[in-house]
């Protein structure tokens, strides 16, 4: 294959893609690459269908929809993220966000009992979803919502999953659980109806040591049609996100996952989840 070829599968691929997890300055406690503007920009340039604007510490909902005028083609999604910032598991905060079009909610990451002592857990000493959670699906589900499982515990993550299934909830993402829960755990988060989020920062040297090939083998292994390929980008040593998820297509065709599979990784499966209709 000439270098010209492969550029132009994964321009291909590219265009239309979009990255349910992207972080931006500015930022209270990270040093993030570019503002939100900028990584914009970048994702508009590259063709992109859209990206999810993720901050651990606010509401990104106001700058996406600010961003989506300035760039009518390109779809911006704002979410919130349940940390101590915005009062944790806060059911009202979730609601206020959903009212003015928030599309995803993060159980709590920084700020989660598996990331600091004494942090947010989803469930009492029984193991039993506490009230707030359940109410905060429900509002997910209502406002047709992706739910995500953040940094909860895995046991907790798939109680979580459960328990939205049985409400309704169908638009749910295990976030990057790769070395964090165990196979068959990962199978049971997918027997309740979640997808499987794959991160191609944990690819990157600075962050961690993932071989490319390993995402392509347990994508195919889980099943494509419930996994999904994000670059969860923004760090200042890394390149645009636009650019990490150029990177991440062209290692999953170096990989051996054929043109559509990475096209239901990056552009059908979180179309799936982030639009009410399935379309752009």
């Amino acid at each position: 294959m000439t270098d010209s070829t492969f550029n132009s599968r994964v321009d291909e691929i590219l265009k239309g893609s979009i990255d349910l997890h992207v972080h931006s300055g500015p930022d209270p406690y990270k040093e993030r690459r570019m503002d939100a503007l900028e990584t914009a920009k970048y994702a508009y340039e590259s063709e992109m269908g859209g990206f999810v604007l993720k901050s651990h510490e606010f509401s990104t909902v106001h700058l996406a929809q600010i961003l989506q005028k300035m760039y009518p083609r390109l779809k911006v999604f704002g979410s919130i993220t349940l940390n101590t910032q915005i009062g944790g598991l806060n059911p009202s905060a979730v609601e206020a966000a959903a009212i003015i079009g928030a599309k995803v909610v993060w159980m709590p990451t920084y700020d989660s009992n598996t990331i600091k002592s004494g942090g947010i857990s989803l469930t009492n000493s029984s193991g039993i979803l506490l009230p707030e959670v359940i109410d905060i699906i429900d509002i997910a589900v209502e406002h047709k919502m992706v739910i995500a499982s953040g940094h909860a515990s895995t046991r907790d993550a798939i109680t979580l999953f459960a328990t939205a299934r049985d409400r309704g909830g169908h638009k749910l993402i295990a976030t990057h659980p790769l070395g964090v829960a165990s196979n068959s755990e990962i199978n049971e988060m997918v027997a309740q109806g979640a997808y499987v989020e794959w991160t191609f920062l944990s690819c990157m040297p600075s962050t961690g040591i993932t071989d490319p090939k390993s995402i392509a083998t347990s994508a195919k292994e889980i099943g494509i049609g419930k996994c999904l390929i994000t670059t969860d980008f923004g760090q200042w040593m890394n390149p645009p996100a636009s650019e990490g998820m150029r990177m991440a297509i062209a290692s999953m065709i170096q990989a051996g996952l054929s043109d559509q599979d990475i096209t239901t990784l990056v552009k059908d499966n979180p179309i799936k989840l982030i639009t009410p209709d399935n379309q752009l």
